[in-house]
């Protein structure tokens, strides 16, 4: 059953929504402006029921809009934070490509590089087998000419995450 008045409504339980009523409830407490008891979330069907429920899962900063270079350090951050409750699973992430791409992945690699970042590059075909036969030595692929090697970053069950998430919106 409904609430018949809330002060705080949030449409959506998924990764935007409970986010905002998670954050919302810490604010709202560290301000002394009330608690998260002030904040409904409802949704159609349940929680992850939408897009955050289908997401890939894969949590990384190989984005080669520079905007987005500082926001993706710090949501990696967040995923790190706390991986048993988010079910992050800290792997890393690789961009391995071919030569028409190797320009745009350096770019990608100086940005993080900026930020300070881990990552890693190698650069050339014979550099790029060597460095993925190291790492998997049945490594085989043909016509790569770079590896990005993000050290942090990895994956996430995206509905035990949300899950999760919810979990901690809720104990606000």
């Amino acid at each position: 059953m409904l609430a018949s008045s809330t002060k705080y409504l949030i449409i959506g339980a998924g990764i935007h929504g409970l986010s905002t009523a998670y954050h919302l409830a810490l604010e709202l407490k560290n301000r002394g402006l009330g608690s998260g008891k002030d904040i409904l979330v409802i949704d159609k069907s349940g929680i992850a029921a939408g897009a955050s429920g289908i997401a890939c899962g894969v949590v990384r900063n190989n984005y080669f809009q520079p905007a987005m270079r500082e926001l993706m350090s710090h949501s990696v951050d967040v995923w790190e934070s706390d991986p048993k409750a988010y079910s992050y699973h800290a792997v890393g992430y690789m961009q391995i490509s071919p030569e028409v791409m190797q320009a745009n992945i350096a770019t990608i690699y100086e940005q993080q590089k900026a930020i300070g970042y881990p990552s890693e590059f190698i650069e050339g075909a014979a550099d790029s087998m060597k460095y993925m036969r190291g790492l998997f030595d049945d490594w085989q692929a043909k016509g790569i000419t770079s590896v990005l090697h993000e050290k942090k970053g990895g994956f996430s069950n995206n509905k035990k995450a949300m899950q999760g998430l919810a979990a901690k919106a809720e104990s606000e």
